[in-house]
């Protein structure tokens, strides 16, 4: 039986839809959006991860009906599946379930990082540039990845969210794609990696340029992981994941040369937002107020990491952490963005600065872990840390009780219905063993 839109939206804020890419952005706001062209992210942004890739082979089907019932809410006429032209096992797999009217349609991407940002993946699909400061939505698009449309299709059906899809990849004994529940924790996923091959480890929530180090690997993971990186201590991602505000701000005074390399390489600049992140080194390593905007850019900034990672690689300078830094404090004093541009035009360069992942990967000294890696299925475990708050929005209240017995997709927070926010489900049956504002743990 066809389900009415309003149907559809309800089902997807029931069974607590977010983001999977990484913003965690409760999906039923995007798709009461009356827009154009519904995208798919399927080119996998973050190198090294193959979350996605894994599920279109094993669920095309359910990526194109999640496609088609985003689709149906927000009026759109057109849907794209953006995905990178080289994976070829998941384009044979997605010709064979695309509908025979042609209004779903695939668009191959080139390998370049960050063809999932979606600032980029707009402009590569219809040309058109998102305004500084402004949102698909702005250019009558919207944008999901693979694993929310592929969840939004289950809540249509009945499913809540209740696991997760990732990639355990670095130096874990054995690398593997598995899905697992909401709330299995970083040191579970070690045990079902094999293991790690060294004791000097550091994991990372997501992929190497954009992923958050794991302090605590008794914690659990969220609706937004889409992999583990393991790196050992010492490897460049991580001493520079670690490196602090007070370091960042010295190296800037002492090593920058204003190359313009950051600015040069910067996705955003490239598509024509005025940000300069060498101007905004300058304004640092001087002390410079004026002119503001060099500071009030860092509303731009996307935090991709390339001016990190990439642009100032060897003198190991941080254009991203003076960028935080600043958002953060202008935030913090009430300051809005400033930069609100509507008339953008594409540098004329964006072609040949586009960053080959393979590249990336050399450069970055992360070559060694790019190996194909095999989807092993479900994984079972007996206990599940879930995070509440791990979402945009106001925090997930509890609505459970300690050594409370709870089935798998019961319903154990909910942000109030007035506010925006997520629902949480069991993600295993079993008892409630722990809980706190921010967190409810069952053990099976």
């Amino acid at each position: 039986m066809t389900k009415l839109p309003e149907q559809i939206i309800n089902a997807v804020r029931s069974a607590g839809v977010v983001g999977a890419g990484g913003a965690g952005f409760p999906t039923y706001v995007k798709l009461q959006a009356q827009v154009d062209i519904v995208i798919v992210n399927g080119a996998e942004c973050e190198p090294l991860l193959n979350s996605d890739c894994a599920m279109i082979l094993q669920h095309p089907d359910w990526l194109v009906e999640g496609l088609r019932l985003a689709m149906q809410t927000t009026g759109a006429k057109r849907g794209v599946i953006a995905l990178k032209e080289y994976y070829t096992d998941q384009i044979d797999a997605l010709k064979k379930v695309l509908p025979a009217d042609g209004a779903i349609k695939l668009h191959l991407l080139e390998n370049y990082y960050p063809a999932g940002d979606e600032f980029f993946i707009v402009y590569d699909v219809t040309g058109k540039i998102i305004p500084e400061g402004g949102i698909p939505l702005n250019v009558g698009a919207v944008v999901n990845n693979v694993a929310t449309l592929m969840q939004v299709y289950q809540a249509a059906n009945g499913k809540p969210v209740t696991e997760r899809t990732v990639t355990l990849v670095g130096e874990f004994n054995e690398p593997k794609v598995v899905t697992v529940p909401i709330g299995t924790t970083y040191a579970n996923l070690i045990k079902i990696a094999g293991g790690l091959t060294r004791d000097d480890v550091v994991l990372l929530d997501g992929g190497p340029m954009m992923g958050k180090i794991v302090d605590d690997w008794q914690e659990g993971i969220a609706k937004t992981t889409s992999g583990v990186l393991a790196l050992p201590s010492d490897h460049f991602v991580v001493t520079m994941r670690q490196q602090t505000l007070s370091q960042a701000i010295k190296r800037s005074k002492s090593a920058c040369c204003q190359c313009f390399r950051c600015s040069d390489l910067c996705p955003r600049n490239l598509l024509g937002h005025e940000i300069y992140p060498h101007l905004t080194m300058r304004s640092i390593d001087y002390n410079q107020a004026e002119p503001a905007k060099n500071i009030t850019s860092a509303f731009l900034c996307s935090q991709c990491g390339v001016c990190e990672l990439i642009a100032c690689d060897s003198m190991q300078l941080s254009p991203r952490k003076i960028y935080a830094a600043y958002r953060k404090e202008l935030v913090a004093r009430g300051v809005k963005n400033p930069h609100i541009r509507t008339n953008v035009v594409a540098n004329s360069e964006i072609d040949g600065r586009k960053i080959s992942t393979i590249t990336l990967l050399k450069k970055t000294d992360l070559a060694k872990y790019d190996i194909d890696i095999n989807y092993e299925g479900v994984k079972t475990v007996k206990k599940v840390k879930i995070s509440l708050h791990k979402h945009v929005g106001v925090p997930a209240i509890p609505n459970v009780v300690l050594g409370q017995k709870v089935r798998m997709c019961d319903i154990i927070a909910a942000s109030p219905d007035d506010k925006l926010g997520s629902v949480y489900h069991a993600s295993i049956e079993g008892k409630v063993t722990d809980i706190s504002e921010t967190l409810v743990e069952i053990t099976a």
